[in-house]
Order: structure tokens, then sequence, then C-alpha cells
């Protein structure tokens, strides 16, 4: 690389399928490089096939994402640019944080933990030595690769204690109009919604989660950069929905009223439709109250689970059932939609925690419901537990963690059973696996979250005619312009 021109950085993110929000990891790296470096150009690459326009861009430095289900594909998609490019080759993001152990040599270098300061520092250092020298590197924090043989972790960064310093994420360098903000189907009266974060981390360590491992303790930002970044939204974007795509954006309470408060000052309730992610034991009348009053729609909780042993063995005695209840009456009371995952196939569950769960579903049902598998990943809890009992090693297929069961059929609404409905999954509650009844129920839930969805998505569509003829128009287009 000459010296005296710019770097060309690419950020890559391989899409498992098509997405409707630009990587928010990627656009604040972005942002965070191009305002400590004027000398790199970045460009921003996503989608399901990337390999060609990312060689075309003929980078000096690229940088991918990651997480463990992807993890494969994007090292198979590293392998076939170097076959095409002299670029140095980057990965970072919560798998390889997560699993140093993992890294791949077709990678010059991993990021791990909180990436902006490393990779600033990383970048500083190929310019002005055009390339990675070892002895050097080795001193920066943040980093796992290979020297020679031996691996090289050098330790996790400090954390950003400040997040209000970071400046908004570059979405200007994503296809906002063209991919992103295009032909949205949203059931609560947006058309143009966006993603923000206002928080990094979790206060709570659930059992199952891979927060901590990825953000360290939990960070907030102000009040009011939040709503800078949503009258920011708003005005360059004319965004008419706010995703709060935080781990957990309704706490500090004080911070969520003063977020409320300024919303109203600035008229944005009356622009603005919201979405984003609650907890049970902290949703109360006065938050509720408020959320309703800003015209937020839907709260995300994880439920996880109707039997008070297994939610508290998952959550850490965090939370309990009757939180459960109480936040979904709560929300139904404010006219808030609310959506929830429920986990099968803990340690311990037994045939009565199961219908504890299904009975909850039953009583208390919600507008969208998924029923998950506890799937072990790296850097949790329950993947430590999973090596200590054997049932996994940290050299696993990794392709065999996912957590989402397949979506019934409407053959499936017909039979009454399917005993292979854990085909292909890991399982942990080994003492189940077999049991025709057990995985009947199971496959029951998963049969009553469907219907449950339906008939929300029923229920809501009528409000959207005019989106969806917009969509199917545009699809039947694009299909006859094919056939011309």
């Amino acid at each position: 690389m000459d010296q005296k021109n710019k770097l060309n950085l690419v950020l890559a993110n391989l899409w498992h399928s098509p997405s409707k929000t630009p990587h928010f990891g990627l656009a604040s790296l972005a942002a965070y490089i191009r305002q400590e470096n004027p000398n790199v150009t970045i460009s921003i690459v996503e989608g399901m096939d990337i390999k060609d326009e990312i060689i075309r861009k003929n980078p000096d430095v690229i940088g991918f994402t990651g997480d463990t289900l992807m993890y494969n594909r994007v090292v198979d998609l590293a392998k076939k640019i170097k076959e095409k490019s002299a670029a140095k080759l980057i990965i970072g993001g919560v798998h390889i944080t997560a699993l140093p152990s993992s890294f791949n040599p077709i990678f010059d270098l991993g990021i791990i933990g909180e990436g902006e300061k490393t990779f600033v520092d990383v970048l500083n250092h190929y310019y002005n030595e055009g390339d990675f020298i070892k002895n050097k590197i080795k001193y920066f924090p943040g980093l796992v690769f290979f020297d020679e043989s031996r691996l090289i972790n050098t330790g996790l960064p400090p954390l950003i204690c400040n997040i209000d310093e970071l400046p908004f994420a570059a979405r200007d360098l994503t296809p906002m109009e063209d991919v992103y903000l295009k032909d949205q189907f949203n059931l609560f009266g947006s058309k143009r919604t966006m993603s923000i974060m206002t928080s990094r981390g979790c206060p709570y360590q659930c059992r199952f989660c891979g927060s901590p491992v990825q953000w360290g303790r939990v960070r907030f930002h102000s009040a009011e950069y939040v709503v800078r970044e949503i009258e920011h939204l708003v005005e360059k974007y004319q965004v008419d929905g706010i995703m709060f795509w935080d781990d957990l954006f309704i706490t500090p309470e004080p911070r969520i009223m003063k977020i409320v408060e300024l919303i109203k000052e600035k008229g944005l309730d009356k622009k603005l439709v919201f979405t984003g992610f609650g907890r049970a034991n902290l949703i109360n009348e006065k938050i509720c109250e408020a959320l309703a009053s800003i015209n937020v729609r839907r709260l995300i909780f994880g439920l996880e689970s109707g039997s008070e042993k297994i939610l508290k063995y998952l959550k850490k005695d965090s939370v309990t059932v009757v939180d459960n209840r109480r936040a979904v009456t709560l929300c139904r009371k404010y006219g808030i939609t609310t959506s929830s995952g429920f986990i099968v196939g803990t340690p311990g569950e037994t045939m009565d925690d199961l219908k504890d769960t299904y009975e909850f579903m039953k009583k208390y049902p919600l507008d969208n419901t998924q029923v998950y598998i506890l799937t072990p990943y790296p850097g949790t809890e329950i993947w430590e537990t999973a090596k200590a009992s054997g049932l996994i090693r940290d050299d696993i297929n990794l392709d065999s963690l996912f957590v989402q069961l397949e979506a019934p059929t409407l053959l499936d609404f017909i039979r009454g059973g399917k005993s292979n409905i854990l085909k292909g999954r890991i399982f942990l509650n080994t003492k189940y696996r077999n049991n025709r009844a057990y995985k009947n129920m199971i496959f029951v839930m998963v049969k009553l979250a469907a219907w449950q969805n339906f008939k929300f998505y029923i229920k809501s569509v009528p409000r959207e005619t005019d989106l969806i003829k917009r969509i199917i128009s545009a699809k039947i287009k694009k299909i006859t312009g094919k056939i011309k």
C-alpha cells in the first residue's frame, strides 16, 4: 500500500437470510474509524453473496463479522477471497470473542471484545508499517492471531466507559433507501423503521445469554444522546418507527422516564412508533403508562418458562412466573403488544415443568411467540456446563448450534405428534431426549405458538392493506421484468 494514499477498508457482513436492517456493529465501527482516522476510506458490504463485490472494491483490509452460526460460512468466504485478493483479513464479532480458540489462520487477525479502539490501533499500525508486525501488535489488547504455529491472545481490551463519546452509526455507508427502508412490512403502523442501541450489555447474567462476553458490564447512553439520534434518523431518513435493539432498554427507570419526557418535548411521539425489549421483573404500571404515552406498540420479553423451577435456573432467580404474568397483563392494559420466546430442553426439566409452560401460553396468550431449544453458545454459562458434562467440545460442528424449532406445516396441525422434532439438535435434557410424550408436548407448544401468531397476524393485517398492495405490486413488476 502506498502510504501517501488512503487505506481502503471493507467491512463485510454475510447474511444468513435477507435482512431489513443494517448490521449495527459494523455501522458503529465504521463511524468510529471515520472519526478517528481520516486516512481510511470505508465501505460496508452486506448480503448473501458478497464475494465479487468485495473483490471489486480492491481493499487493503477486509473486516468480517460473524456470530457462531455464521462463522463457518464466513471462513469459507474468506478462503475464496484470499484466492483473488492480497488484502489483509480480520475477523471480529461475538463468536471469535467467545471462542478465540476457534480462530482460523485464513485470517490475519481476530479482534475480540469491544472492537472500536482496537481496530483503529490496528489500522494505524498497518498504515504506518504496511503490514502487521507481530512483535509490535502483540502489545495491543483485544487481538488473537497466529505467530507461526502458536495462537496469541492479547486479552480483552478496556471497555469504553462513556459511550456517549461514540458517533452515531454510519448508516450513510449502507443502502438505506434501496434495501433497508424499502417495502418494509410492519404490523405496528410503521413503514420506515430503523434500529438503534441505547446501551451496551445487560445488567443480568442469564445462563444462556452471550451478551456479557461481548459487551462486559452494562453501559448506557444518556437520554439526551438517545433522543438526538432519534431526531437524526427522522430528519435524515424520514423514519416513522424506531426499534430499540438493546438487550434491555427500559432500565434504569429514571433514564427511560427522561427519554419519554424528551420524546414528548420534541414532538417525536406524534411522528413515531416504538418497539423494544423489556424484562418482566422491571415492568410496572408507571413504566407501561409512560411507554404507551409515546406510542410504544410492542415489547419483547424473555419469559422463557412457566415453571418456577426452570425460570429460576435459567435466569438465576432474577424473575418469577408472577412477574411474567404481571408483565403480560399490564401490557395488555396499556395496548402494548407482547412477544416472547419460551425455552424447552433445560436439564432437569420434567413433563410437569413443560406442562406449566404450555398452560402459561394458553392462559396468557402473547401476540408473537417462539419456542426454542436450550442451546449452548460459546461464552455462555450453559456452554461451560455442557462441556463439563461431556455433551459438547470446543471443536463441535458450529452449524449444529441452532435454537429455533421448525415451523409447523398444515399437516402438522392435523397429526397429534412428531417424533423427530429434536432431530439434529444439541439437546441438553438428556433424560428426556427419547421420551415420546415429552417430545410430543414440545410439538403441541410449537403448534400453539404458531396458531397464536397467526391469529395476531390476521387481526393486524387489515390496517396495512395499502402497504401489502404496494409490496405485492413491486414483486409482480420485478418478476414480469425478469420474464421480459
